[in-house]
């Protein structure tokens, strides 16, 4: 890089460095404008220059997302293993040059050969590595925007939520009673259904959440307390289970194990990769289904945005009555 006079007392400028498109530009009437121009030119192309200067490998961001952000989030951990595992796979390329091709080929490999992935869980992935170039760019940690978030999703058709019908209930808690040694087991199923709690929320209750007919979830997802009633009868009898265990005492042992082979033991055909969440997706339909408020299971489910609840919404009695009154041969009818 360098400005200079030439022999017709013009000024010449030419820019040199490493991820800038090189040029060269004379006529100038003073240096002033030449410098001017110079400075201009670099400006324009610092976004691409310190992109090519940022040679931190892919791992290496990933790590910088996880303290200056990742550890704060509830999956935080579990999202850093994912990432790196992506960071592997892809031989663990200088993050900032790692180009859209090079991802959408990983992405093939991932979800059509060998122990493919699903589109849904890929699409997870893929978010979570748009987020570390994103927190990172907000953070100023880096300054480049990379291709890899302008990557599409794949498009998954939306179906409905699988729940299980009150009979099928039945079926599964008594399974649990005939074929689990685990007592946590029972107790813990009922409490996602008669709360829409997930598994590891109830799994690790302590005695200090059962107060007043009521069980505050600590430690959710949303990182917020909820707290929701329960009935009674069921307060009193699991009241009753803790006895006089001191406040931090857990509740229960880990029983997950113990739910999936009582499962095992029924007709259900349980969702891949929801065997216990399909608990959860039982406790809103059913309770949208017998006329329950859509704000209101937004609060018992602690989602934070209510589109997550929606989807739930299809299920109400009264859901979009007026298409059978409103279609246009309604009045042929």
């Amino acid at each position: 890089m360098a400005v200079k006079r030439d022999k017709d007392d013009t000024w010449r400028v030419q820019v040199d460095r490493k991820g800038i498109p090189r040029t060269r530009r004379g006529g100038f009437a003073t240096k002033e404008e030449a410098e001017l121009f110079e400075r201009d030119y670099l400006a324009q192309h610092r976004t691409t220059y310190e992109q090519a200067m940022d040679d931190r490998s892919l791992k290496e961001l990933i790590e910088s997302w996880f303290i200056y952000h990742g550890i704060n989030l509830a999956d935080g951990e579990r999202r850093r293993r994912a990432l790196l595992q992506m960071a592997t796979d892809l031989k663990n390329p200088v993050a900032s040059q790692l180009t859209a091709e090079q991802f959408l080929k990983y992405r093939y490999v991932k979800t059509f050969e060998g122990d493919a992935v699903c589109f849904k869980t890929f699409n997870n992935l893929q978010g979570y590595l748009v987020a570390v170039f994103n927190k990172l760019k907000k953070l100023k940690v880096i300054t480049y925007h990379s291709p890899i978030c302008d990557i599409d999703f794949f498009k998954i058709q939306e179906r409905q939520l699988s729940y299980l019908s009150r009979s099928q209930i039945d079926e599964l808690l008594d399974s649990i009673k005939i074929h689990s040694q685990n007592l946590s087991t029972w107790w813990v199923t009922q409490i996602c259904l008669r709360t829409g709690a997930r598994w590891s929320e109830a799994e690790k209750l302590t005695r200090k959440q059962l107060r007043d007919g009521r069980i505050t979830f600590e430690f959710t997802k949303s990182k917020k307390t909820r707290t929701v009633p329960l009935d009674p009868a069921f307060f009193h009898a699991l009241d009753q289970f803790a006895g006089h265990m001191n406040p931090d005492d857990r509740l229960f042992k880990n029983c997950i194990g113990a739910f999936r082979r009582a499962a095992k033991h029924t007709d259900i055909k349980f969702p891949r990769g929801q065997s216990t969440h399909i608990l959860r997706h039982s406790f809103a339909s059913h309770f949208v289904m017998n006329g329950g408020n859509i704000l209101s299971l937004q609060k018992i489910l602690g989602h934070a945005d209510i589109s997550m609840t929606m989807r739930y919404a299809h299920l109400a009695p009264d859901h979009l009555k007026d298409a059978v009154k409103l279609n246009p041969l309604a009045a042929a009818a």
